[in-house]
């Protein structure tokens, strides 16, 4: 097994090359081929275009803001108001976003189409214990809130914004939260 804790000062952060933006890249996976999967956290700053990702489905969340609404992902513009609610699309559409009240931070989770099946589920956590089961890479990260973990033996607490990275485990992991936390959760497989 392997762990990893991710805070905000391990997070990757550069603009975008329209200037529109921030991207936190909070963990990345890569092969000979190049991207096999990344969670990220943007900040949207103004109305723009979204970077073409050719061969990557995408699945994106409202963190904070009034919320953007999507153009190019189908018949109709689509907008993202609700936060934690995922939309998923393609990483080839050609999509403009606009603001709908000033700036917005969102989570991603991008995969290779090809190569990685992915689950990803916002969960509402309480004193009750929710069980995750295992998979070859799990990735849970805190919306809001503080989130008690149990690994076996092993117990971590994660804050807002922390990511928690769990590789090759093959147990069950617990997650509960004494004053209520939500949490996006995220397992993943290689084909």
């Amino acid at each position: 097994m392997t762990l990893q804790l991710i805070t905000p000062l391990q997070w990757q952060t550069q603009r975008w090359q329209n200037g529109g933006g921030i991207t936190h890249q909070l963990a990345r996976s890569d092969d000979a081929e190049g991207l096999l999967w990344r969670l990220s956290v943007a900040d949207v700053a103004s109305d723009g275009p979204f970077s073409r990702f050719d061969g990557i489905e995408r699945v994106i969340l409202l963190l904070d803001g009034a919320g953007f609404c999507l153009h190019g992902v189908g018949d109709n513009p689509q907008n993202i108001h609700r936060p934690l609610q995922p939309f998923r699309f393609a990483g080839e559409s050609a999509i403009h976003c606009t603001l709908l009240d000033g700036a917005v931070r969102d989570f991603n989770l991008m995969t290779r189409r090809d190569a990685v099946q992915a689950e990803l589920q916002v969960l509402s956590l309480n004193a009750t214990i929710y069980v995750l089961p295992p998979s070859p890479q799990t990735l849970i990260f805190v919306a809001s809130g503080s989130v008690d973990v149990a690994l076996g033996a092993t117990q971590l607490t994660l804050d807002t914004q922390h990511t928690l990275s769990l590789g090759n485990e093959n147990a069950s992991v617990q997650l509960s939260s004494a004053a209520g936390a939500q949490v996006i959760s995220i397992r993943l497989w290689i084909n």
